[in-house]
């Protein structure tokens, strides 16, 4: 049997609770031993929706080198094999323990800016990075990674959940009637990425045309910039506030199209889930996106031009019903094809496999969006 430590820090998102979870549910657990960990006590709380026990350790520091050896101390109790790090730092920290250690990464930028440090505490033969997006693989090659610990396994979504979505109440819940137009954002907004250009737009075409209501996630300092701007102009509210406690992938199920205004690359996961969900996905033509969106073939993309605002290119999208439904039926044929949760629990316990017997990371592992 494999002994896997789950570990967690504060840098832990909705995308890092999904993935962990699917693994938790759906390893085999005749083969695996599963615990989760985490370096940041931060992390408790928004891993409670996987239902398992969540060990502290670390408590002490913030300083990787004076908590990996408390983290050893746990993982030695537990017998454990190989840590899985859901967060950089808890890599660096797992990686001053003396353990082998594979590291989720859905974000090309933060690849990119900490590649460096990857490279710094990772060990040869010992550590393997499973990336979300070939995005994301290109980025630590472009820094130095070696190739053999790099394997692009694509994020999990779950059909039944988001059928489940569909049939509760959430969007009764946020005043959202049948007749209107939901519009989610990018989680989390944050000052500059481009999402108060995506609420305007969405602002200018409920001023247009009526019924258009956008749905904001993220810390409450943007969230009240965003109502602000909403409140102090003519036309009926647009704002629809969500509580961080919501799960982010129910909100995207539940939603009519997902606007994702990114000025640089991000996070793909979201669009994944929208694609299933047959919610349409409207974003800027950055690297992560047009990965897996092609224009009106799968979803609507559009070009920033620089010092322009996004808003006026995000209503021509908006505008275009006709194009978002039918380029919305392929994505949901794309969506079964490429994110299967089995493919991705499958693979990650192959990557397991490939790190404890030394062989290359990717070995065995095939880039479902490239073999669809």
């Amino acid at each position: 049997m494999t002994r896997v430590c789950h570990l967690f820090d504060g840098s832990i998102g909705w995308q890092e609770r999904v993935g962990a979870s699917q693994l938790v549910d759906r390893l085999d657990r005749a083969a695996f031993d599963q615990r989760l960990a985490t370096v940041d006590p931060v992390a408790v709380g928004r891993l409670t929706p996987i239902g398992r026990d969540v060990a502290i350790v670390a408590r002490s520091t913030r300083v990787a080198a004076l908590a990996a050896p408390q983290l050893r101390r746990h993982l030695r109790r537990h017998e454990v094999d190989i840590v899985h790090a859901w967060g950089v730092r808890a890599a660096h920290i797992a990686s001053g323990a003396g353990y082998p250690f594979v590291l989720e990464l859905f974000d090309p930028d933060t690849a990119a800016k900490q590649v460096k440090a990857i490279r710094t505490f990772a060990r040869p033969g010992e550590f393997a990075v499973a990336c979300a997006a070939e995005t994301v693989r290109r980025r630590l090659l472009e820094g130095g990674l070696p190739a053999s610990r790099c394997a692009v396994i694509r994020p999990g979504v779950g059909f039944r959940s988001i059928n489940a979505f569909r049939r509760g109440s959430l969007r009764r819940d946020l005043g959202i009637t049948d007749e209107a137009f939901l519009i989610a954002l990018s989680d989390p907004p944050v000052r500059g990425d481009g999402s108060f250009d995506a609420f305007w737009a969405g602002k200018l075409l409920s001023f247009l045309d009526g019924g258009v209501r956008v749905a904001v996630t993220g810390d409450e300092r943007e969230k009240s910039r965003i109502r602000r701007f909403d409140a102090a102009h003519l036309g009926e509210p647009t704002f629809v506030g969500v509580s961080p406690e919501m799960a982010f992938e129910e909100l995207i199920a539940v939603s009519d199209a997902l606007v994702v205004a990114a000025r640089g690359d991000v996070p793909a996961t979201a669009i994944a889930w929208a694609m299933a969900a047959k919610t349409a996905v409207i974003g800027s033509a950055v690297h992560s996106v047009a990965e897996l969106i092609s224009h009106k073939l799968n979803g609507l993309l559009f070009k920033q031009r620089p010092g322009k605002s996004m808003a006026v290119a995000i209503i021509r999208c908006l505008q275009d019903r006709e194009a978002q439904a039918k380029a919305a039926e392929v994505a949901h044929g794309h969506a079964y094809e490429v994110f299967g949760v089995r493919r991705f629990v499958d693979q990650h316990a192959r990557l397991y496999e490939n790190m404890l017997s030394g062989v290359h990371a990717s070995e065995g592992i095939q880039d479902s969006a490239v073999s669809a």
